[in-house]
C-alpha cells in the first residue's frame, strides 16, 4: 500500500488582516468603518471625514462591481471571463490595467506573469489544493504565458493562455478606491484588500508586517510611511501539506511549482495600488537582488523577510523600520 497523504490548508482569505497588521492613531473626527466580503478575502474599511458613511457605502458597491462585472474569473459574464473564452474588445479600464501588467512582466523577464491561469487552476488553492501531475503541469506551462497574448489597440486575443487577476486584482481595487476617496470629503482612511492596504490622508501611518511563523495578531517589524498603498506576498498565506511538504501559492512561471528560493514574504511601498500588489509578487519570484532593482526601477520601497529570519529593506525605508521580535534580524 503506497504512503498516506495527508492534506491540511490555510487561507488567507479566512482571516481579516491575515497579511499584515495596521495600527494608526486615533483620528480627529468621527471614524466611520464597515467590513465585508469580496474579491475572495476579507475587506475592511475606516474612514474620516464628512462623507465618510457614504465613502464606505459606495467602496463596497464599488469593489463588488469591479470583482464580479471584470476581475473575477468565476463569474463566466464578467469582462475578463468573456475575453479568456473568446477575446474581443477591452473596456478602456481593462485595457489600461493589462497594458500595466505587460509592463510589470516585461520589465520583471516575466517574473510576474498574469496569464499562467491554467497552471494555478490545477493546484486548487482555495478550493482542491493538492499537488499536480507533472505531465499537467508541463501541458498547462506550453500554453500559458503573457507572451501568448496579442494586443492590437482595445483588441486583444488570449489564444489559449488564462489571463488571472490574482496577483494584481486587489492593487487595482486600492486604486479605484482612492481615485473615489479622491472625489468626497474624506480626511483620512484605511482600506485592507487581503493583503494590500490602502493609507489615505496626510499624516503618517504605521504599519505592522505580520510574523511568517506566527498568527494574524502576530508581527515582526513596523514600518512609518505616509499615504501610500502597501501589499505583501506572503508563502504562509495559502499553502497545503502534502505527504510531508508544503506547497505555497505563488508559482515560479518558468516551472509551474511554487517558488523556492528561500523567501517568505515580500513587502512593497508605492504609490499605486496595482505596482505595490504585482511588484511583491514578481520580485518574491525574482528573490532579494534581482527584486530589489525591479522595486528601485518603479520608485517603490520593499522589505524582504527570508527562511533564516533575516529582514532586508530598501535604503530609503530601512530607517523607518523597527524590528519587534528579537528573533528577526537585519541581514549583514
Amino acid at each position: 500500500m503506497g504512503k498516506k497523504k495527508t492534506i491540511s490548508i490555510v487561507s488567507v482569505a479566512a482571516v481579516i488582516f491575515c497579511v499584515m497588521l495596521i495600527f494608526y492613531s486615533a483620528f480627529l473626527a468621527k471614524e466611520t468603518g464597515v467590513e465585508f466580503f469580496a474579491m475572495d478575502t476579507y475587506i475592511k474599511v475606516s474612514a474620516v471625514g464628512t462623507d465618510s458613511a457614504a465613502a464606505c457605502e459606495k467602496i463596497q458597491t464599488l469593489v463588488n462591481s469591479l470583482d464580479t462585472e471584470m476581475l473575477s474569473r468565476q463569474n463566466e459574464n464578467s469582462e475578463i471571463s468573456v475575453l479568456n473564452s473568446n477575446g474581443g474588445i477591452m473596456s478602456e479600464k481593462m485595457q489600461e490595467y493589462i497594458l500595466a501588467m505587460l509592463g510589470i512582466y516585461e520589465k520583471s523577464n516575466g517574473a510576474f506573469d498574469f496569464a499562467l491561469g491554467s497552471v494555478s487552476d490545477l493546484w486548487g488553492f482555495g478550493n482542491n489544493p493538492h499537488l499536480p501531475a507533472n505531465s499537467k503541469i508541463k501541458s498547462a506551462l506550453e500554453k500559458s504565458g503573457a507572451d501568448k497574448l496579442s494586443i492590437s489597440g482595445n483588441k486583444i486575443s488570449t489564444n489559449g493562455a488564462v489571463i488571472d487577476f490574482g496577483a494584481s486584482g486587489k492593487g487595482i481595487a486600492l486604486d479605484e478606491i482612492k481615485e473615489l476617496l479622491g472625489s468626497m470629503k474624506i480626511k483620512n482612511a484605511v482600506v485592507s484588500v487581503g493583503g494590500s492596504v490602502l493609507l489615505y490622508g496626510k499624516k503618517n501611518f504605521t504599519v505592522g508586517i505580520r510574523n511568517p511563523k506566527g498568527g494574524s495578531g502576530s508581527y515582526i517589524m513596523t514600518v512609518s510611511t505616509p499615504a501610500a498603498c502597501v501589499s505583501t506576498s506572503g508563502s504562509y498565506e495559502q499553502y497545503f501539506e502534502e505527504n510531508g511538504k508544503n506547497y505555497h501559492h505563488i508559482l515560479n512561471p518558468e516551472t509551474g511549482y511554487p517558488v523556492d528560493n528561500g523567501l517568505v514574504s515580500v513587502t512593497v511601498i508605492s504609490d499605486n495600488g496595482l505596482a505595490s500588489d504585482a511588484l511583491s509578487t514578481a520580485c518574491f519570484v525574482l528573490g532579494i537582488e534581482d527584486g530589489m532593482k525591479l522595486a528601485e526601477e518603479y520608485g517603490c520601497e520593499i522589505v524582504f523577510v527570508d527562511s533564516r529570519k533575516k529582514v532586508t529593506a530598501s535604503d530609503g525605508i530601512k530607517d523607518s523600520l523597527k524590528i519587534t521580535d528579537s528573533n528577526y534580524s537585519f541581514a549583514e
